[in-house]
């Protein structure tokens, strides 16, 4: 930057005097990490990016499982990238150990940021100040097999409006036989099942974990009464046996032998789905809560933020800006049938497939859970979260489930 400033003052030196000589200005590559799953969105915006500028973003891929360690280490040993991009979940713990840099004053000054989906705002503030802004959306939504439903004589066109309703039509889709089965989860996923499930629980008034020491986990009737629905759907034979094993690999693969008929799913999945099976005839919606209006959605993907030893600060923020613009959000991710984090930019004329608009509208209306050591509490292999569902789901225990991982969560929240 410095060479820039220096350029541009020889330059306004030498126009004074009538003469004109070419810009010394030099270039200046910067550095990210981005999370493998989320790598194929983020090359799309890097990509615009370097066509477009002359300081060019180098990238590197870090596998999921490597991200969070790798940028804890990295900050320990004052080597940073000079911004990343990781599953939001984290932000909590990464603002509150000193780890980014606060952009507050940057993003309360730009237009753009003020129409991001409310979760980004929300999940990358800490103690009033913001520490990074939604860079590549993903949220959670519903989806039905609409050849199924008219199969068995519902409406193909009309989502599921309540859990309730969701139990009746899966019912009514099993009696079709021939290996059909009504509904699906992934029983032994611990992350899909926040993304899907939690939804109907905050639709339906709950609140999920607790945010700082002292605060109550798993509040409200929400969460009994979507774990009571889910375990009579297995126990009715709603649900095929190989859900209570899935650890997330069947994610979309078992919705797309189209042999469900509604599921819990992603927007990100879409493109796969519409990819791997074109001819699959399928409608998505909002996750209802126990009643009609009630809905819900789990904002995930990932954000953005700048660490705090970035040695390219600048140029980060800059991108940081750039990447709110119309420009890069409608060229770089709509273009590519992924969601702008901007919710508002998302409209007919930019989507012409109506199930991302809707898509579109779960994230606006989604939200994500804040609370620090949410590993702990949800994405560990036998975190409270998971021994939860399962037993409640599988075992049929739906109190003694929701105690025994109420107990645990508060203990995690109060280390």
């Amino acid at each position: 930057m410095r060479l820039k400033l220096l350029s541009s003052a020889l330059a306004l030196g030498i126009a004074s005097t009538a003469m004109a000589l070419p810009s010394t200005a030099m270039a200046t590559d910067f550095t990210m990490w981005v999370r493998a799953s989320a790598a194929n969105g983020a090359q799309h915006v890097i990509d615009l990016w370097n066509s477009t500028h002359d300081d060019k973003v180098q990238v590197t891929v870090i596998p999921d499982t490597q991200m969070v360690p790798k940028l804890a280490e990295g900050a320990q040993a004052g080597q940073v990238p000079d911004m990343v991009a990781f599953d939001l979940i984290y932000m909590p713990d990464f603002m509150k150990a000193g780890l980014l840099k606060d952009i507050t004053s940057d993003m309360k000054s730009d237009p753009n940021y003020a129409t991001e989906a409310k979760a980004y705002q929300d999940i990358a503030t800490y103690d009033g100040k913001i520490y990074g802004t939604g860079f590549t959306p993903d949220v959670s939504i519903l989806i039905w097999n609409k050849d199924l439903f008219k199969q068995a004589g519902l409406d193909p066109d009309k989502a599921p409006a309540s859990l309730p309703e969701i139990a009746a039509d899966a019912k009514k889709i099993q009696a079709l036989g021939n290996g059909v089965y009504g509904y699906y989860f992934e029983g032994a996923c611990q992350g899909c099942n926040i993304f899907v499930t939690s939804p109907m629980m905050v639709a339906s008034g709950a609140t999920l974990l607790p945010a700082k020491p002292g605060e109550k986990a798993l509040q409200g009737d929400g969460v009994k009464d979507v774990l009571t629905v889910m375990h009579q759907m297995w126990a009715d034979g709603l649900i095929p046996q190989s859900a209570q094993a899935d650890n997330g690999a069947n994610f979309t693969a078992t919705f797309e032998s189209g042999k469900i008929g509604i599921q819990g799913s992603g927007g990100l999945a879409l493109s796969d789905i519409k990819a791997k099976v074109p001819d699959l005839n399928f409608g998505v919606g909002l996750l209802p809560g126990m009643k009609p209006g009630q809905a819900s959605a789990f904002v995930g993907g990932d954000v953005i933020a700048i660490p705090a030893a970035s040695a390219h600060a600048d140029l980060a923020l800059k991108f940081i800006h750039w990447e709110m613009t119309d420009e890069a959000q409608l060229n770089a991710l709509a273009k590519n049938n992924i969601l702008p984090s901007r919710p508002s930019l998302a409209t007919d004329k930019v989507f012409s497939d109506p199930r991302i608009l809707m898509t579109a509208k779960a994230l606006g209306i989604g939200f994500t859970p804040y609370a620090l050591h949410f590993n702990d509490m949800v994405n560990a292999d036998s975190s409270p979260w998971l021994q939860m569902i399962q037993t409640a789901i599988f075992g049929g225990d739906v109190d003694g489930a929701i105690k025994t991982a109420q107990d645990a969560m508060e203990q995690i929240a109060n280390q």
